[in-house]
């Protein structure tokens, strides 16, 4: 069993605090890496965001702080998610489960409506789902990202990790999360949202383990947050 601890160190007293130290710890692993994005570049920005409740509530404190409100925000007829949340699909992973056929979140390819001008109004707390949406050859001329395979097993630990310190919130769509936080509807929650889940293990194959260690010991490190390292799960 790998797992983080729900304590946060007496440097933390919000989410909101230990988050960006997650966010840096990600974007330090990717020194090195020639990406092709870059301000204007926003092929990527569209609406099909998902994110944790904690990291919803930054957006909205930030806007808040700027004295700006919550854009007029989609309700699209059929919720933007998938039917399991990162931790959920991992559980069924490790136990042999099958994973259901539609386990991924639908695409929807309309620009993210906290663009403007091809940049990000919130940039400075956009998700984790934005930090990682990232690609060594432009999206536009190739039609498709590309990253390597250990970029890909960074992001999916990375997306675990905020998951599970957020126990107790939710996750979902970017439009429909953030409705929810604006109106506290429980409606939104039970049917437009997961719930999210602890963090049952890590899907690592052996050849990224000595990355991922380095990683989680990044954010021992940086956090104090209790992570076990891949050797002792």
């Amino acid at each position: 069993m790998f797992s983080v601890t729900l304590n946060l160190p007496h440097l933390y007293t919000t989410m909101s605090q230990v988050i960006p130290d997650i966010y840096e710890a990600f974007t330090e692993e990717l020194a090195g890496l020639d990406f092709a994005c870059g301000p204007g570049c926003a092929t990527c920005c569209t609406r099909s965001v998902t994110l944790t409740t904690a990291e919803g509530r930054m957006i909205v404190d930030f806007l808040q702080q700027a004295g700006r409100d919550l854009p007029e925000l989609p309700r699209d007829p059929v919720p933007l998610r998938p039917a399991l949340t990162g931790n959920g699909f991992a559980a069924l992973c490790l136990v042999g489960e099958e994973v259901p056929e539609e386990s991924e979140s639908p695409w929807l390819f309309e620009p993210c409506f906290f663009l403007k001008d091809g940049l990000c109004t919130i940039y400075p707390v956009r998700p984790f789902a934005c930090r990682c949406f990232a690609s060594i050859v432009n999206c536009g001329e190739s039609a498709m990202a590309e990253a390597p395979e250990w970029f890909v097993t960074l992001a999916i630990v990375t997306n675990q990790l905020l998951e599970d310190l957020d126990r107790g919130g939710f996750w979902g769509n970017l439009a429909d999360l953030l409705a929810f936080l604006g109106s506290g509807q429980g409606e939104a929650a039970s049917y437009r949202l997961l719930p999210n889940l602890p963090l049952p293990g890590l899907l690592v194959i052996p050849e990224e383990r000595p990355r991922i260690d380095r990683f989680l010991a990044k954010i021992r490190e940086r956090t104090g947050l209790k992570l076990m390292s891949l050797g002792d799960a």
